[in-house]
């Protein structure tokens, strides 16, 4: 079975920021995602806190290693750097993520993310160890999105 994106397998914090396919090529390691952020990630100013921004291209890169890696592991960002250049309005963001590189015991990937009106606004790097994937772990015990 060949593992691919889906509205309906994702981790719930992915649910929560509205996360969807749009493209991906597993193949190539890359993928198009789309986040729908909510009032509640939303600071002063009015636009999406930079720690939600960090968050979803950390959850563009990491589910990304998951699927290309086959579900075999589960990503554990080592970290992640994130240069912001614009502020980002409440409205749909688009990530475009990419597995650079694969080891045995590590992964490393990027992510570039843009506003609804096409700026680049900010871009991430990151290292994630590659942990032995046991199944599908949630606090609640509940199924994500359910």
């Amino acid at each position: 079975m060949v593992l691919k994106y889906n509205k309906d397998v994702r981790p719930p914090s992915a649910a929560w920021m509205g996360m969807e396919p749009i493209e991906q090529d597993l193949e190539n390691r890359r993928v198009r995602l789309k986040f729908k952020p909510n009032a509640d990630m939303c600071n002063f100013g009015g636009t999406v806190q930079g720690g939600f921004l960090s968050a979803m291209m950390d959850d563009a890169i990491g589910s990304l290693a998951f699927f290309v890696l086959g579900g075999k592991f589960a990503p554990a960002s080592i970290d992640l750097q994130t240069h912001f250049m614009m502020a980002v309005p409440l409205d749909h963001i688009e990530v475009e993520a990419r597995i650079i590189r694969t080891g045995k015991a590590v992964a490393f990937g990027e992510a570039h993310l843009y506003r609804a009106d096409g700026e680049l606004a900010a871009r991430a790097a990151s290292s994630m160890k590659l942990r032995p994937f046991t199944g599908l772990q949630f606090p609640t015990g509940d199924k994500p999105n359910g």
